[in-house]
């Protein structure tokens, strides 16, 4: 028995061939998010997932978006609604521990809140004054000032105001820590801590953080701890913390993006090898040089180095080795050591099967065709299962719509990225697969593009992993 405005969805013949389930269907768009949280119950049986109408602009704060979840038969069922998602993370939207209840992040009155659905009855039983990134088992939810990472471009919510403008370490803005049943809180961690721990040099501006992933066990939290620089770049530090605020560690500083956990102890992240452009940064040279000319110069070197990619590209098979995933301790003394060699030269985004974490499912970036792939891939056997091939759409997103939307952006990110690029990487039709592990690790789902609508896939993997 299901809700209103159920749906049910017909399979696309031609994926039953590869195995390969469309679980959503039009005439709207359907998305999950990110790779980092299961989309499924722990019975397997519910898929929860956002609605859309439009995903040529950045979503915005005054339009109601659907919330419901995909069951075992391919319908979805409608039990609410949010005004806060963005569509490479969704809304946070996941299930608590071992329940058929779900917490979403949404605006009311210009501030990011969590509310609490029951499934069963299609019904919202709580709305709690923080937002959640990221729940455990025992009911602790760890949430973001995602009004402040919106402002900085990244992945953030519009419609909330940010109380920290023109702060670039606020005490009050971070992770903040709340019990779903409780209703205890506190600031968990502020950006002014991260940005006063261990720091090697203090010209960063804009600071914040992002990206919390728990550990397998549940004990630790992994982050980044992001900062702006003067040319337009930024840095990226990855750090851990458990959960009672203990042991807080810096692994790695650089060029960092997605990661997930090995296990309890250890991390992959991709990173590039290369520390030049670090070393630059923390020189005299550079802390000295007006702003204006290092940002004319890094948009000169990108164009010089995307010419020389796209000479790369058109002829040549060399791959740039001096990117890698890298496998890391958490621990004070860190090591580091390279995953994948010789095999994946492309960043993607990783989840680490949770029966068998030998395992782990990955996408890449398009290729020059705008091609993006699914894959598998075996640690200890160095081996490479590739799952199937996407195409991204060639449409642009609405600028003049985009625009309004992304008008509370920092004049800073858009000195270093395009409101072109702004508007296209935060509409929908920017659509990274960002595969996710079922409870089981028997089936992958995933969101895509590639038949000219964007909806949420399926593919048992099962077989690959005996």
């Amino acid at each position: 028995m299901g809700c209103k405005n159920s749906r049910i969805y017909q399979l696309d013949k031609r994926y039953k061939k590869m195995k390969i389930e469309r679980i959503t269907n039009g005439p709207k768009n359907h998305l999950f998010g990110f790779h980092d949280i299961c989309a499924w119950n722990r019975s397997n049986d519910r898929l929860v997932a956002l609605e859309v109408d439009a995903i040529n602009i950045p979503p915005s704060s005054k339009i109601t978006y659907g919330l419901g979840y995909v069951s075992n038969n391919k319908e979805f069922i409608r039990f609410g609604d949010t005004h806060a998602f963005n569509y490479p993370q969704g809304a946070r939207q996941q299930w608590i521990a071992d329940t058929n209840n779900v917490i979403v992040n949404d605006v009311l009155n210009r501030k990011v809140v969590s509310k609490i659905y029951d499934t069963d009855l299609c019904k919202q039983i709580d709305v709690l004054d923080d937002a959640t990134h990221i729940i455990s088992d025992e009911g602790w939810a760890f949430g973001l000032d995602y009004a402040r990472l919106f402002r900085l471009g990244a992945y953030g919510y519009s419609g909330a105001v940010d109380s920290t403008l023109g702060d670039d370490a606020p005490k009050d803005s971070g992770i903040v820590k709340h019990h779903i049943f409780t209703k205890e809180k506190s600031v968990f961690l502020s950006v002014f801590e991260m940005a006063n721990f261990e720091m090697g040099f203090k010209e960063g501006k804009n600071h914040y953080i992002t990206h919390l992933v728990f550990s397998p066990n549940q004990h630790k939290i992994a982050f980044l701890h992001r900062y702006k620089l003067k040319d337009g770049g930024e840095v990226t530090r990855l750090c851990t913390i458990d959960v009672n605020g203990n042991n807080l560690r810096c692994l790695l500083t650089g060029f960092y993006s997605h990661f997930d956990w090995m296990d309890d102890d250890h991390i992959m992240i991709w990173r590039r090898l290369d520390d030049s452009v670090l070393k630059l940064r923390s020189s005299l040279l550079y802390k000295i040089f007006p702003q204006q000319l290092l940002l004319i110069g890094k948009k000169f070197y990108r164009t010089i180095k995307n010419g020389s990619k796209s000479l790369e590209n058109s002829g040549s098979t060399k791959k740039d080795t001096t990117l890698a995933w890298l496998k890391v301790s958490d621990n004070i003394k860190s090591k580091s050591t390279p995953i994948g060699g010789g095999i994946i030269f492309e960043d993607g985004h990783p989840m680490f099967c949770p029966t068998n974490r030998d395992w782990f499912i990955s996408d890449n970036y398009p290729n020059k065709e705008g091609i993006r792939t699914l894959y598998l891939f075996n640690i200890k056997e160095n081996k490479k299962i590739d799952l199937g091939q996407f195409k991204m759409l060639d449409e642009k997103p609405d600028l003049v719509a985009s625009k309004e939307i992304l008008k509370d952006t920092d004049p800073s990110v858009l000195q270093a990225v395009s409101l072109e690029d702004l508007a296209f990487t935060r509409s929908g039709l920017h659509c990274d697969l960002h595969p996710r592990w079922s409870p089981d690790g028997k089936k992958v789902s995933f969101d895509s593009i590639h038949e000219g609508s964007r909806q949420v896939y399926m593919v048992n993997v099962e077989k690959f992993l005996k």
